[in-house]
């Protein structure tokens, strides 16, 4: 087969970068056999491509062509537009996966789609476009859903009418290889930090986790504790940054920025605990590495996180108040920690980028066969 593995997505950052460079590779490792054309249209410097961690593998090849999405896919969905389609059958493909939660339009070749999220939210403007438009049609044009979790799998069939028989769940995972507890003995001076990774913006509540850090330094003045952000600055950067200010704990948080997936793990491995605000996740792949890197998570009630961490983190709900005592609770519970510690190590077992490869070729195979 010649599978097209749509990857804009990737090429915008942040979670969806993550998961397309770890899959993508998991299935390198896995498939030999099958070809498979990393596919794009993109404007915006789509010479980023080159910058992913992607396998060099006589199999996988790059077809990212420049076009612009806010013009492309409106004449696509509206106007019977089918120039992805036409391109993409001139590449001999057949069969094309969505990995950034949507698909083009195509009528005449099979498809699969990977899916972090599907809301019944209503939006305006692109939003309004690509949450309400583009995503439902995707789902509902695919031979195939892989949902990343329960969760999301769930609210696909609520919000969109899929037939459950279609969706299947592929967990995401985190590669053990490279996230694992540092052993090494840690120097006396350095001020323990909790720990968030993803881009600062609302969607990821991270005014929210500033304003219980800033709670918890009011209880703890004498706490030598920091925060450690890992993440490209987004729409309440700047709300952070005026916050922690007023707070006067400018020095105490360290916005890292964007780190690169093969520089990440010294951060979880030195923190003393993974902290995430967020309630709209659809997994949340950064909980799996801290579990793996042997650091306990707190987690807010909310999307999948809930699911993935299980009983082998804190669960709170998404206010400054909760957020903040789970911050003390792993900070001065020496018992706790290590409880958390090893149930997390457990659970991060259940998350394997091997896995998911297999069970996305499965998937290829299964549309492939029902398809002939």
């Amino acid at each position: 087969m010649r599978i097209a593995l749509e990857i804009t997505g990737a090429l915008a950052g942040g979670g969806f970068r993550r998961h397309t460079e770890m899959i993508i590779r998991a299935l390198a490792a896995e498939d030999k056999k099958n070809e498979y054309i990393l596919y794009g249209a993109f404007w915006s410097k789509p010479e980023r491509v080159h910058q992913l961690d992607l396998p060099r593998q006589a199999n996988f090849k790059i077809e990212i062509v420049r076009a612009p999405q806010s013009l492309l896919l409106p004449a696509e969905e509206y106007l019977g537009l089918r120039w992805q389609e036409r391109r993409l059958r001139r590449l001999g493909v057949d069969m094309v996966h969505g990995f950034s939660n949507w698909l083009p339009k195509l009528d005449r070749l099979p498809s699969l789609l990977t899916l972090a999220y599907a809301t019944d939210d209503r939006f305006s403007g692109w939003h309004g476009f690509y949450f309400n438009t583009l995503l439902p049609r995707s789902a509902r044009q695919a031979d195939k859903v892989l949902a990343i979790s329960g969760v999301a799998r769930e609210a696909a069939i609520r919000n969109w009418g899929l037939d459950p028989k279609k969706v299947e769940v592929v967990y995401l995972g985190a590669s053990l290889d490279e996230f694992k507890p540092d052993d090494s003995p840690r120097d006396p001076a350095e001020k323990p930090y909790f720990l968030f990774v993803g881009v600062t913006r609302r969607t990821k509540n991270t005014k929210v986790l500033m304003e219980a850090f800033v709670l918890f330094k009011k209880r703890h003045p004498e706490a030598p504790h920091r925060f450690v952000i890992c993440g490209a600055p987004g729409d309440e950067q700047a709300e952070l940054e005026d916050l922690l200010a007023r707070a006067g704990l400018t020095g105490a948080v360290t916005f890292a920025g964007g780190v690169e997936q093969s520089k990440i793990s010294p951060f979880y491995q030195k923190a003393l605990a993974y902290v995430s605000a967020s309630t709209l996740e659809g997994f949340h792949i950064p909980l799996a590495e801290a579990m793996a890197c042997g650091i306990p998570t707190v987690a807010a009630r909310g999307g999948a996180q809930t699911e993935i961490v299980a009983d082998a983190g804190l669960h709170v709900d998404a206010t400054a108040e909760d957020l903040a005592r789970g911050m003390e609770a792993v900070a001065f519970d020496a018992g706790l920690r290590a409880s958390l510690i090893a149930k997390g190590f457990e659970r991060c077992k259940d998350f394997s980028w091997k896995t998911a490869a297999r069970k996305t070729i499965a998937a290829y195979e299964e549309v492939h066969a029902a398809r002939r």
